[in-house]
Order: C-alpha cells, then sequence, then structure tokens
C-alpha cells in the first residue's frame, strides 16, 4: 500500500486544524480542564480546603458541594440556632469530633469524560465515592428519630426542666441544647455506622483565565440534575 502522498497529508492537516477551530478545543484545553478537575476534586476531599481557590471561585469554594465535606463548616451548620456559649467543653469536642467524619468522607473520585464547548466552557462528568450518604443528616429516617428522641426527653424531663426555668430561662436552655446536642449527635452517629457506602455523578463546569492559562471549577451540579436541564 503507497503512503499518503505530501498533498493529501497537508489537505488532511488542514481539515484537522479547521475542525479544532470550529469546536474551539484543543487537546490542551481538554487535558488543562481535566488536570484543574482533578486537583479541584484533590482538594475537597483532603482534610483541609486552603488551596481550594487555586482550582474553583469564590462562589464555588464557599458553595455547598465544598462545605460539605469540611468539617469546619460543618460544625457551623450542624450548631446552627445553638448558642454555643451554653454548650460544655465535652459537648462542644464531640462536635468537632463528629464534623470531621465528613472531611474523610470521599473515599475516592475520578474523571470519567471531559468536553468543551465551543464558548470555550469546559463540561467534566466526575464519580465520587463516599463513606456514607451525602444526606444522611437531612434524612427522613435521621429526622423521625430525632422528633422522636426530643419528644421522649421533654416527656421524661418534664419536671427537671421544669424545675431548671426556676432558676432561670438561661439555665435552663442552656442544660436542653447541652442535651439535645448529646443526642442528636448520638442519632447521626447511629445512623453513619448502619449506612453504605455510596458513588455519585456530579457535573463541573469550567472556565478558563485567559491571562494565566488557568482552568477554575465555576459550578457543581449532580449530573441527574444538569443532564436534566440541558
Amino acid at each position: 500500500m503507497k503512503g499518503i502522498g505530501k498533498k493529501a497529508a497537508s489537505i488532511i492537516l488542514a481539515a484537522a486544524f479547521s475542525i479544532a477551530s470550529l469546536t474551539g478545543c484543543t487537546s490542551s484545553d481538554k487535558a488543562g480542564a481535566e488536570e484543574a478537575a482533578t486537583g479541584f476534586l484533590a482538594v475537597v476531599a483532603s482534610d483541609s480546603t486552603e488551596d481550594i481557590n487555586k482550582y474553583a471561585t469564590m462562589e464555588v469554594a464557599g458553595g455547598d458541594f465544598v462545605q460539605l465535606f469540611d468539617a469546619e463548616s460543618m460544625t457551623d451548620a450542624f450548631v446552627a440556632g445553638f448558642d454555643q456559649s451554653e454548650l460544655t467543653d465535652e459537648t462542644r469536642s464531640e462536635v468537632d469530633e463528629f464534623c470531621k467524619l465528613f472531611d474523610d468522607m470521599i473515599k475516592d473520585y475520578s474523571v470519567s469524560k471531559v468536553e468543551v464547548g465551543k464558548d470555550g466552557v469546559a463540561t467534566v462528568i466526575a464519580t465520587i465515592g463516599t463513606k456514607f450518604p451525602v444526606d444522611i443528616i437531612n434524612s427522613e429516617s435521621a429526622s423521625e428519630k430525632i422528633k422522636e428522641a426530643t419528644d421522649a426527653y421533654n416527656k421524661n424531663n418534664e419536671e427537671e426542666i421544669a424545675a431548671l426555668y426556676e432558676q432561670g430561662e438561661d439555665v435552663a436552655e442552656a442544660k436542653i441544647y447541652d442535651d439535645m446536642i448529646r443526642i442528636i449527635l448520638e442519632i447521626y452517629e447511629d445512623e453513619i455506622a448502619n449506612s453504605s457506602e455510596e458513588n455519585y455523578a456530579i457535573a463541573l463546569t469550567l472556565e478558563k483565565n485567559t491571562e494565566t492559562d488557568t482552568w477554575y471549577v465555576t459550578d457543581v451540579q449532580d449530573y441527574d440534575s444538569s443532564t436534566a436541564e440541558n
């Protein structure tokens, strides 16, 4: 079989460049987007989000997806509505230890698809594996158990609570808040202990900073929702 002639090779090469120009995508673009997406997931999966701004916008860095896997953010969310000054040192320590579970929640991650559109925006499909379900805090099972535990607490401690309120509202609420935090922690820890590992597909949107030739994650959606919107 004869080799491709120089003229034919030139035509093919020109066509290849033409296609790349039309799509606005080069192999370096795809590689850069994949590298940024992988770096982003690595930071989210780590114990610290200190380097998150290298891979994501401020909106994404401070968004729900990143904060879900950050112990400090989870601690703030967990005690929202409670006066932390009314919690004992032991209870605050237990809250911190519990929320550290979310730092190590991601057990693995992988990128399965990278596309760069004509507009220069990249979409990366990735999968993350977690040690327990991401929605376990707001699960129906946990919510029902917390309601039952709250009703039982009020019933079983009715006389003690009344006596505490006689000493002052602050005294009573400090005791109640501390007790309820401990009860809720036990419920969540039990839910996690009896849960199974999960895998989730997510869609990352990335845009390129042309001045620095660097890609950044600008949005995170679950894959099913993102495809439904499109």
